[in-house]
């Protein structure tokens, strides 16, 4: 059974659009009903048992915390509003606000019960090539986009320097090392934290990437394994878009964790030399199992390329990655 978050806030707009995004969050396990009018969700609660709740300021009642559980304020005014009740900022993005509640939430909970998968087995993609300035990490975010539109997905980048804060124009609170913390010192609360950190575009998810190369040499494979493997368990989705760099450890071994593997090759002499290292280092370290899996694709020359990674499901190449999905992704899976 679903917990229930309940909402409550007299600006209908605000509130409206706060719970659209969090029923498109998929927020578990809370079921969340909303109440324009006070009056009516102290109605609610003393019919059902509500386990969290977010109030807006001008709407607290210091009697609602004793019929919840958890009660989090909506702060309107910059002073603090009720008794030992947590208040956060009410005018901030909405990813904010569902990353506060969540960590209000598991503050001092010693368990929290866990996400129940669908079921479905989560397919990793893989995305890598040792050739430079390919368009790999724009064909990654075209395919990602596009297969959101469709299945649940979530796109990881794991480049040294990814420029994504500033392709995005926006400054990120938290990266995936947060998650990384999560999985090896909170276990427990990674499904809730996942919620918080997980960012959208065009309906896929992603986790910003690390600021520090530094950080993300110090993984392993293992840990990164690891971790998919949990969002898998934790999780609904279907996809998982992995952007690959040969600067983090055990490239190969996440690799063969991949059900399918695209690799951008391009004609020159230099990128020729680069794939068959790349493809002998595979065969004599006993890795062929990769081979099998990866699909070699030489993109087209693109007439025009979409400013913003956000605008990657229109023109060219959209066009050209759909039709990708549509044989190698789609396809395959039929075949198999």
């Amino acid at each position: 059974m679903k917990k229930i978050m309940a909402l409550c806030d007299r600006e209908e707009d605000y509130l409206y659009r706060l719970t659209d995004y969090l029923e498109k969050k998929r927020v578990f396990p809370f079921e969340v009903y909303s109440f324009t009018e006070p009056d009516k969700l102290k109605e609610f609660i003393h019919r059902h048992e509500v386990e969290l709740l977010l109030v807006a300021e001008n709407a607290y009642a210091e009697e609602m915390k004793l019929s919840v559980r958890h009660v989090v304020i909506l702060n309107e005014s910059g002073n603090e509003a009720g008794c030992g009740v947590e208040n956060i900022n009410k005018y901030q993005a909405s990813d904010g606000i569902l990353r506060q509640i969540m960590e209000s939430y598991t503050g001092g909970r010693e368990e929290v019960p866990r996400r129940l998968a669908t079921g479905n087995r989560m397919k990793i993609i893989g995305i890598y090539t040792p050739v430079r300035r390919c368009m790999q990490t724009t064909f990654a975010l075209s395919m990602g986009q596009i297969l959101a539109k469709k299945h649940k997905t979530l796109y990881l980048n794991f480049e040294f320097y990814s420029g994504f804060g500033y392709l995005l124009n926006r400054e990120f609170q938290a990266n995936i090392m947060d998650v990384l913390y999560y999985l090896n010192c909170e276990k427990d609360k990674l499904a809730y934290k996942l919620e918080g950190l997980v960012q959208s575009m065009n309906g896929m998810d992603y986790i910003p990437p690390v600021i520090s190369y530094q950080e993300l040499g110090g993984i392993t494979g293992e840990q990164w394994i690891g971790l998919f493997a949990e969002i898998e368990r934790i999780s609904e989705y279907e996809y998982l878009i992995l952007d690959l760099s040969e600067q983090m450890q055990g490239l190969f071994d996440i690799l063969r964790e991949c059900y399918r593997i695209f690799t951008i090759v391009k004609e020159d002499g230099m990128a020729e030399a680069k794939i068959r290292q790349y493809e002998a280092l595979i065969q004599s370290t006993e890795y062929e199992d990769i081979a099998a899996k990866t699909k070699k694709w030489m993109l087209p020359l693109f007439r025009r390329i979409p400013p913003g990674i956000e605008q990657l499901t229109r023109g060219d190449m959209a066009e050209c990655v759909s039709k990708i999905v549509q044989e190698e992704i789609y396809g395959h899976e039929a075949e198999a």
